[in-house]
């Protein structure tokens, strides 16, 4: 496969190893294991990589892996022989999938390799030079399996076939799968592809499976290939779904992210410990480990960070950074505690934000407070919210832990796909994931407890939500963590906000993010942009946390809440039988509260207008 350019962020996400990226010229390819990355064009390994290594030790207890690494930048090797430039020629591998194409003028069908670089081919019908189009269809499994479909497999009914004529493309002109049929100019059998793409959720079985073998002998399971690791294939007895290549069923990216919180120590230990974890201290770092006394690593630090460090800088403060890093590193969660680890990450990260914070890489600060003795001055909406705070700085750490095919699955056993990164994960010396880290800005925005407890409470929510739970307790993989009528509330809420605030602050919605904070004693929510370099973003966003401003963006979305372009069948839609995947949402559709589902915690699921708005049971009646 030829170079492509890639983002560093998308490959530690819609991009990660195991997917497939398509160029400017609609070819797609499949973005090679985790073991086969830090290499130069020729395969060579990099000896050293420790400068792409990330420090975040909550999500490395979490995740419980060696090392957290950013996907490499490219760098040019310099000509001139006496400047050596470190990690140069280091790319990300690609390989062409699907390998199956057809030529563009007669249509034979024919099979490249992994590593095919032209698509200008002699074909062999025409006996000229043509292109060669990549077929539309891919074959994926529940067990993150990808292989090619079985074009010579289908046409003869048989997987045992051993025909090998020549495969032709016939379209028909329409836009359906029956417009197009495949025929063998050797045996002359043909089949169309009729409902290929089809499955069966109830029984788990597909159409491809269940029809391919036309003589019924059994069904065809899938092929078990990962070509982003190599040619082999594994036992595997799921049944294979056909699918478009661009589908976003293709790949669904697993990940995890944390803030960036400071400890219980001062601005200088602060400054001390980022300096030492940044990557471009990261031989300071790696000879620390060296010495074997703590006066010895003071004296150190000293040296080394001589310009880095404030002249009040003393050496209890660098012992202190030097014992947090230590804790920091060693530091291991319970059994019990990783039961819910996205509730332990976010627990730590509420207290920060409910508080004033000024540090490195988070910047607090509190804008408003309800206070039941203050006059609200006409305003409706402060007896219902507890605070208002504005990040006016913040680092997101998100890494990449594996990734679903077909469904995508809430679980937290982050280990078991780590598999299905690595070509080999046995062989492997250290385990590492793909990370990835932004500064950023936001608003952080806390109901008032109190009100929220009164309105559970109530007769009418509970009515309601007990025919919502009844109606979605047949879903598999549901998220359960979510499933309270002051979670889904404030998600809704969320989305509304983004909106508004995407149509003032400069940013598009995609830019924009949710973090949502949904323990007992918590319900809030995190609005923040993560699409800035390393010196963060422009401030659009947080300028509008300012309390003058901040409650008239929130009637503006709570009324944009009010009303749909597609009511009243949105609004009945979501109180008799849900809408979205698996009736999942309730009042919510694409024409008024769904996001681009990169901004969201839960894939634009778990949202209901009804909550937020309804003049029975709304939280905002």
């Amino acid at each position: 496969m030829r170079y492509l350019p890639m983002r560093r962020s998308k490959l530690v996400g819609t991009e990660g190893p195991g997917s497939l990226v398509i160029s400017p010229e609609g070819e797609t390819a499949v973005v090679g294991a985790l073991d086969l990355w830090f290499k130069d064009s020729h395969g060579k390994k990099s000896n050293n990589i420790e400068e792409y290594t990330v420090h975040e030790p909550r999500l490395k207890a979490i995740l419980k892996v060696d090392k957290f690494y950013t996907p490499p930048e490219f760098r040019k090797a310099s000509t001139n022989a006496m400047e050596v430039v470190p990690n140069s020629n280091l790319v990300i591998p690609l390989m062409r999938f699907p390998k199956w194409h057809y030529c563009s003028s007669c249509r034979s069908l024919r099979e490249l390799e992994l590593d095919q670089t032209s698509v200008y081919l002699d074909c062999p019908k025409c006996n000229q030079r043509r292109y060669y189009k990549q077929v539309p269809f891919v074959v994926i499994c529940e067990h993150g399996h990808l292989s090619d479909f079985p074009w010579r497999k289908w046409v003869h009914g048989n997987e045992e076939t051993k025909c090998e004529g020549n495969l032709v493309i016939q379209m028909g002109g329409g836009t359906t799968l029956d417009s197009w049929r495949i025929v063998c100019e050797k045996c002359k059998d043909s089949r169309d592809l009729q409902r290929v793409t089809s499955f069966d959720k109830e029984n788990n079985t597909s159409y491809l499976g269940n029809q391919l073998n036309k003589n019924k002998a059994g069904n065809y399971t899938c092929e078990g290939e990962r070509p982003w690791c190599d040619d082999k294939k594994e036992e595997c007895s799921a049944a294979p779904v056909a699918i478009l290549r661009n589908s976003i069923s293709v790949y669904m990216s697993k990940k995890i992210s944390a803030l960036a919180i400071p400890g219980d120590y001062s601005e200088n230990v602060d400054l001390i410990v980022s300096k030492i974890k940044s990557p471009a201290k990261h031989l300071v770092y790696t000879n620390l480990s060296l010495l074997d006394n703590l006066e010895k690593k003071v004296k150190f630090i000293r040296e080394n960070l001589r310009f880095d460090l404030k002249e009040d800088v003393t050496d209890q403060e660098i012992e202190d950074a030097l014992m947090y890093i230590q804790s920091g590193d060693e530091y291991e969660y319970t059994e019990e505690e990783l039961e819910k680890p996205g509730l332990l990450i976010k627990e730590k990260e509420f207290e920060k934000l409910t508080s004033a914070v000024n540090s490195r890489e988070l910047k607090v600060e509190p804008e408003w407070e309800f206070d039941k003795d203050e006059d609200v001055n006409g305003n409706y909406y402060k007896p219902y919210l507890q605070r208002l705070s504005r990040l006016l700085k913040l680092k997101e750490t998100t890494a990449l832990y594996g990734f679903d095919r077909k469904d995508y699955k809430n679980t937290t056993e982050y280990s078991s796909y780590y598999s299905s990164l690595y070509k080999d994960l046995e062989s492997v010396h250290e385990k590492w994931l793909p990370v990835n880290e932004v500064y950023g800005e936001g608003i952080f925005l806390q109901l008032n407890l109190e009100k929220v407890v009164e309105w559970e409470s109530s007769s009418e929510v509970q009515n309601y939500f007990n025919s919502y739970l009844e109606r979605i307790r047949h879903v598999e993989h549901r998220d359960d963590s979510i499933l309270k009528p002051r979670n889904i509330m404030i998600h809704t809420l969320s989305h509304f906000l983004i909106d508004e605030l995407a149509n003032v602050c400069g940013y598009n919605r995609a830019a924009i993010r949710e973090r949502l904070y949904l323990d007992e004693a918590q319900v809030g929510v995190l609005i923040y942009i993560s699409a800035g370099d390393s010196e963060g973003t422009l401030g659009g966003l947080v300028r509008l946390g300012l309390e003058e401003k901040f409650f008239h963006i929130l009637d503006k979305a709570k009324n944009n809440a009010e009303w749909c372009s597609s009511d009243p069948v949105c609004t009945e839609l979501g109180k008799t039988q849900g809408q979205g995947v698996n009736g999942l949402n309730g009042a919510s559709c694409y024409n008024c509260s769904h996001i681009p589902e990169t901004s969201c915690e839960f894939w634009n699921l778990y949202l209901d207008r009804s909550l937020l708005i309804d003049p029975n049971f709304g939280y905002f009646k």
